[in-house]
């Protein structure tokens, strides 16, 4: 197995196939690595030859030859960045980033439980203390952890992958203090007691693993999005590749359980419950774009830990999942029209979550741009990217969202780590698209947004769960009070911050 350091993977596919490892710029001094993109040497030049001979390499033979010429050329420092130089922003955008980015790196921090792995959220008294939510982990793991902190991303893959169980399933959270029971008023304070005496001391168990169709939440989401965490920190560190190693079976098995819900026809899965992803306060089923997506990610990233790690046949298996299932995704849950992912095949319906990850891993950035104008044009408020257009009618919200009176929970509020990450589909625009200007305006919208964020953080108080999308305030209810700095947003930020610093737009 190649011993290198891959680089993290929030690109689209065509990218990814042509280099096998693209560049996405380090988080310090000591972790930076010189970068070629494929697509920007001179074509006259020697180095292009020789990467065009690569590219017919690479995913053939052993798949490694590919990888460690390209690190040799990288060796001579060509320019990673084709659009360099910086945006300007004034001094109170200035002031608003650095702190926002300081208050990001401090809380983030505290979002890791040795041990147990990295948690929605750092304050005991917020429902998500003392967990691992599997899709916030592999969320936050790609935007900052992976290369922040591998150990914290390693615990938590082990946390997840040691509750696996028989048939293959994987938790969708590991708890060691009771979720559910904090959710009632008067009784948050017996969320630790009466775990302790009933997991530890009558069930001889630390962590309680909580499975789909469990404690209210169908959550089909969790075994694509564990996937595409131990794949994306398999690329990034070596750290990720032992995990890989040590794992694969456990990954595979994971994988093939998932699969068997996958149409036979054009390989999308077709969720079975009635609240299936990251959404769970919406009754929906069908072919979820989320989960699609997520799932062709996956696909991608285990054909290329599979052929790294020397199973030819796995990793040929899992290419040609994927590329049935991206074919049928751009054929049925792609609007090319009017430039947006659907939040399930067959329904009109724009899904920001499923658009910004589809552009971002799935389109070339020419397609990309046509979703951030729709974006932009029909999902864009005060507070940033809304989730659904038209939102979803009253009998599809889950009754105890309802019965808390936060019926907009995913359906109205903004979720700031949906802007963040697509933050990063603008960087991506920013440094590939083939038009100059289009690259100026990305780059110069990128920059905006991040700026934009981080004085909504700011004068909030906090990198909230939700914010109300006119006020810019987080909608604090009788019975919900959102978590203050929840890590899924907090990682997007910084992540994003980071990359944008990296590549010079900011000091």
């Amino acid at each position: 197995m190649n011993s290198e350091k891959y680089t993290p993977s929030n690109i689209e596919d065509d990218q990814f196939d042509k280099t096998g490892d693209q560049e996405k710029p380090a988080y310090s001094e000591s972790q930076k690595t010189e970068s070629i993109k494929i697509d920007q040497v001179t074509p006259e030049s020697d180095t292009e030859k020789q990467i065009e001979s690569i590219r017919e390499r690479i995913f053939q033979d052993d798949g490694k030859l590919g990888k460690r010429e390209i690190s040799k050329i990288e060796a001579r420092r060509y320019p990673k960045n084709v659009n360099p130089g910086q945006v300007p922003v004034n001094e109170g955008q200035k002031i608003a980033i650095s702190q926002a980015a300081n208050d990001a790196e401090k809380n983030l921090r505290q979002n890791y439980l040795p041990g147990l792995g990295i948690m929605p959220s750092a304050n005991p008294k917020d429902n998500f203390y003392k967990q691992v939510w599997t899709r916030d982990l592999s969320q936050g793991s790609g935007s900052y952890f992976d290369r922040a902190n591998p150990q914290a991303v390693k615990d938590s893959l082990e946390t997840v992958f040691s509750h696996q169980r028989a048939d293959g399933a994987l938790p969708f959270r590991v708890e060691q203090e009771y979720m559910l029971v904090k959710l009632f008023p008067g009784l948050r304070s017996l969320a630790r007691p009466a775990f302790v005496v009933i997991e530890e001391w009558i069930r001889r168990r630390k962590e309680r693993p909580v499975y789909e169709g469990q404690d209210f939440s169908s959550s089909e989401d969790t075994i694509p999005a564990a996937l595409i965490s131990a794949g994306e920190f398999f690329l990034t560190s070596q750290e990720g590749q032992n995990f890989g190693q040590e794992n694969y079976e456990k990954i595979k098995k994971a994988a093939e359980f998932f699969g068997q819900r996958a149409d036979q026809e054009d390989g999308l899965i077709e969720v079975r419950a009635k609240n299936p992803d990251w959404a769970d306060s919406i009754i929906r089923g069908g072919k979820i774009g989320t989960i699609n997506i997520w799932w062709a990610r996956s696909l991608r990233l285990l054909s290329f830990m599979a052929q790294e790690l020397g199973f030819k046949e796995d990793a040929a298996q899992y290419r040609g999942q994927f590329e049935t299932v991206k074919k049928s995704i751009i054929e049925k849950l792609y609007n090319q029209e009017e430039g947006y992912f659907r939040a399930s095949a067959g329904e009109d319906r724009i899904d920001a979550a499923a658009s910004v990850f589809g552009a971002l891993y799935l389109l070339e950035p020419t397609e990309a741009v046509k979703v951030e104008e729709t974006l932009k044009q029909r999902l864009m408020t005060n507070s940033g990217l809304k989730n659904f257009d038209p939102p979803y009618p009253s009998e599809q919200i889950m009754w105890p969202h309802k019965l808390i009176n936060l019926p907009g929970y995913h359906n109205e509020y903004v979720w700031p780590w949906v802007t963040c990450q697509n933050i990063e589909v603008k960087i991506k625009i920013a440094t590939s698209h083939p038009d100059e200007a289009v690259r100026g305006q990305y780059k110069e919208e990128a920059v905006a947004d991040l700026a934009n964020m981080a004085q909504m953080f700011n004068e909030a108080g906090g990198a909230y769960e939700i914010f109300d999308p006119e006020t810019r305030r987080p909608p604090n209810k009788r019975f919900y009070h959102p978590p203050q700095n929840l890590m899924g947003g907090l990682a997007a930020d910084e992540g994003a911050y980071l990359r944008i610093k990296e590549l010079g737009w900011i000091e």
